[in-house]
């Protein structure tokens, strides 16, 4: 009987734990073709549907998928949005795909990998207008191949 209620008391830990991680406000995909992702190919996503109870302060995370096809232990983008104005800010960011040792980062399944990229925090949308955010990758290789996906998450830690 005591085995039965410590494993119902962990289940249901664990289920508080996963469901009050935060509300998600929004996340997409962009699927790069064949994953070779060319220099000059733009993933775009748009934020516009917004509704009044989900104004507020959200973070805002890049969710990227590579194959073991990836040659390097790092990626550069280039992100462009206009979370702060309606002017299009431009961002450069560098981030480790494997750690010193060569281990893959994130999780994986068989050759895929998808790490989650932290981008911004404390972000204000409002439903006043349409949010864009526009990547592009600044590797050396053109296509840089490896890269089956790249998504956009936005959501709130509660």
């Amino acid at each position: 009987m005591k085995t039965k209620n410590s494993i119902f008391f962990l289940l249901t830990v664990f289920i508080l734990f996963v469901s009050c991680k935060g509300e998600e406000l929004y996340f997409q995909y962009q699927k790069v073709e064949k994953g070779d992702w060319y220099r000059d190919s733009v993933l775009n996503f748009s934020l516009d549907t917004l509704k009044a109870n989900q104004v507020g302060q959200y973070n805002i995370s890049l969710e990227l998928t590579t194959s073991m096809l990836y040659p390097f232990s790092d990626i550069q983008l280039k992100v462009d949005h206009n979370f702060n104005d309606s002017i299009i800010s431009s961002d450069t960011i560098r981030y480790a795909i494997t750690s010193k040792h060569g281990k893959w980062l994130g999780r994986g399944v068989g050759s895929l990998h998808q790490l989650s990229i932290p981008y911004k925090t404390g972000v204000w949308l409002d439903s006043t207008r349409a949010f864009e955010l526009r990547v592009i990758h600044l590797m050396n290789l053109d296509p840089l191949k490896g890269v089956e996906k790249l998504g956009i998450k936005v959501y709130r830690e509660i």
